[in-house]
């Protein structure tokens, strides 16, 4: 189509869009315009002008001043002219022009680089859950019921997941922790009082900053994931072998499997704040349990850095407390560490550990066109280089995906790097974006899917701690 100007019936002029001359004397089949046509022009602001082909019978009959008037312009150039989006001031000054054929792509551009994310803390669970009425405030808990909700929700997913690993020899195991926790409690006003009083207390407490970390599950690179449950379980594991009977005096299967359990606790204490000794308030973990503990997580396998567990003992050594074994005034109390302080210390470490270990395959990915694989951990200083890692720069074909992939783990079967491929693939072009052509590769973002869906890091670091 041809755009030209034309006045409407309040005399202002407006731009037109004209048929080619080349299809002027087509059948009356092909005089029509499509709907969809018509609707996309309306989009970007045109009149569509309708046309008869007996006005034009032929190309040496169509005079070119009859819609030009004195500002002619040559037929072939009318011919090769091109839609633009344009961005012009009042005065008519234009700030930015881009040819519609770009649109998309600008489009998305300006979605991805606005950083607008909707997604709500703990949006899977949220999601679940009905809208409150406007004017309600959600239902609140005593501290005691909060308290036993979140280790009974944390300690039964331990159970769940442990379970689940004892029959699963593939290593593709995944605990859904929002769905856990769904599934934990019978009525919304309890998921609801559990959720806000979980993110008012993750401020300021050990557990509570656990469980809504879980709680916040999610896919991908950003979002603690299956790996981050799965470093859990396996560091749970540790320290139970470190404590041995301590372990079970204090823990053991001391906690609620439901909340069913809990209301009946509740009705026998006479809905009294507490709910009697069923769970000790503090375990205290000595500190040298939680030295060997720390070296067994972070000092062997795949995850092996001497600089990291020195400081993460460190910082150990600073918040231990000197707890007396018994009540007598002549025990001055052995160095201890409360077990779940000492939880979300180690789980923030490995946090930091993962955000380098993305940076770095990120940067294997983004290299892997010019085949040089760069084997280093950056520095915490250079963190900010994933901000500037976008997707559209190049992607890593399927044979550069299998170097990769070799590199981290040797012994990673070609079925396995075949499958993450594909769930990659899936996930960058999508059934919504099958009208355009497809990526040429896999960039981190699709990597980082199929990683998670496949527990790959969780199969990697205990495979090489065997």
């Amino acid at each position: 189509f041809e755009c030209k100007k034309k006045l409407n019936d309040d005399n202002n002029v407006i731009m037109a869009a004209y048929p080619p001359l080349s299809e002027m004397n087509q059948s009356d089949e092909n005089k029509c315009i499509d709907d969809q046509l018509y609707s996309s022009f309306e989009l970007y602001g045109i009149d569509i002008l309708e046309y008869s082909a007996n006005k034009r019978n032929n190309l040496e009959d169509y005079d070119e001043s009859e819609d030009s008037g004195k500002d002619s312009v040559p037929l072939q150039d009318r011919i090769n002219s091109r839609l633009f989006v344009v961005r012009e001031t009042p005065f008519g000054d234009i700030l930015w022009k881009c040819p519609i054929e770009q649109s998309d792509s600008v489009a998305e551009h300006l979605v991805e680089s606005s950083h607008l994310n909707h997604r709500l803390n703990c949006h899977s669970f949220r999601f679940m859950l009905p809208s409150l009425e406007e004017g309600n405030r959600p239902p609140v808990r005593n501290p005691s019921w909060m308290k036993e909700c979140m280790k009974g929700t944390l300690f039964s997913a331990f159970k769940v997941y442990a379970t689940d690993r004892s029959v699963n020899s593939s290593g593709i195991v995944r605990m859904n922790f929002p769905e856990h926790v769904y599934v934990w409690f019978d009525h919304d006003d309890d998921r609801w009082a559990f959720y806000f009083g979980l993110k008012k207390l993750s401020v300021c407490d050990s557990l509570a900053w656990i469980v809504y970390k879980l709680l916040d599950d999610k896919d991908g690179e950003e979002y603690p994931g299956e790996h981050f449950f799965a470093f859990l379980s396996d560091a749970l594991d540790e320290i139970q072998n470190q404590m041995g009977l301590l372990w079970s005096r204090c823990i053991g299967t001391r906690y609620f499997q439901n909340i069913q359990e809990v209301r009946k606790e509740a009705e026998s204490t006479s809905g009294v704040e507490g709910f009697g000794d069923c769970f000790v308030d503090a375990v205290w973990l000595p500190l040298k349990l939680a030295n060997e503990a720390t070296l067994r997580l972070f000092g062997s396998g795949w995850i092996r850095s001497p600089s990291l567990v020195e400081s993460l003992i460190e910082r150990l050594h600073e918040i231990a407390l000197d707890v007396p074994e018994s009540n007598s005034k002549d025990d001055a109390g052995t160095p201890s560490i409360e077990l779940f302080s000492f939880i979300q210390t180690i789980l923030k470490c490995y946090l930091a550990y993962a955000n380098k270990r993305n940076i770095l395959i990120c940067a294997m990915i983004d290299t892997a066109v010019t085949g040089e694989l760069t084997g280093f951990y950056p520095s915490a200083s250079t963190s900010a280089r994933t901000e500037e890692i976008s997707i559209d720069k190049p992607k890593a074909s399927f044979p550069e995906f299998c170097k990769i992939l070799k590199t981290l783990w040797p012994a990673v079967a070609l079925k396995e790097i075949a499958t993450m491929y594909r769930i990659a693939s899936d996930e960058e072009y999508p059934r919504s974006q099958w009208s355009r052509a497809p990526p040429r590769g896999v960039s981190f973002c699709g990597f980082a899917v199929a990683a998670e869906r496949r527990c790959f890091f969780t199969r990697l670091r205990r495979d090489n701690s065997n």
